[in-house]
C-alpha cells in the first residue's frame, strides 16, 4: 500500500469513529418504540398498570406500553417507549431508555420461561484478567444492540 492510501484509510476510520461517538452522545431518540416478540398469545400478555410483569412494573408510569399480534401469527409483540410527556431531561431519558430495553428482554424471558435467564451469572466462571473484555460486553449486552 502506498503512503497516501494508508493515510486515506486511517482518515476514514477516524471519521467513522467520530460519527459513531457523536451518535452515542445524542442519546435516546424521542418517541422511539422498542419492540420484542414474545412466544405467547397476545391475550396472555397483560400490560395494564396493575398486572404488568415485574421488570416493566419497576419502570413506573414514565413508560408507555402496547401489545399487538406478531406478524405471521408468531406470538405477541410487546412495545415500550419513554413517554414524550414524562418531563425527563436528555440524560434521564437516555438512562430510562436503557432500562426499557433491559426490562423488555427480562419480560420476554419471564413470560416465555417463567424466570429471567442470566447467562452472565455462571457459577463456573471467575474474574480473571483475560476475561475482562467478555465481562464488560456481557454487562452492557442487555441494554444495547438488537432486541
Amino acid at each position: 500500500m502506498t503512503r497516501r492510501t494508508t493515510l486515506g484509510a486511517v482518515a476514514g476510520v477516524l471519521a467513522l469513529g467520530a460519527l459513531a461517538a457523536a451518535r452515542s452522545r445524542r442519546g435516546a431518540v424521542r418517541d422511539r418504540w422498542h419492540v420484542v416478540t414474545i412466544h405467547r398469545d397476545p391475550a396472555d400478555v397483560d400490560v395494564t398498570p396493575t398486572a404488568r410483569p415485574r421488570p416493566l412494573a419497576e419502570l413506573g408510569e414514565a413508560v408507555e406500553l402496547r401489545v399487538s399480534a406478531a406478524p405471521g401469527d408468531r406470538g405477541a409483540e410487546l412495545a415500550a417507549r419513554v413517554r414524550p410527556d414524562s418531563g425527563l431531561s436528555g440524560s434521564d431519558a437516555r438512562d430510562l431508555d436503557e432500562h426499557v430495553r433491559r426490562a423488555l428482554r427480562d419480560t420476554r424471558c419471564l413470560l416465555e420461561t417463567g424466570e429471567v435467564l442470566r447467562p452472565d451469572d455462571l457459577g463456573t466462571s471467575r474474574a480473571t484478567l483475560t476475561n475482562v473484555p467478555l465481562r464488560l460486553a456481557l454487562r452492557k449486552a442487555k441494554t444495547g444492540g438488537r432486541l
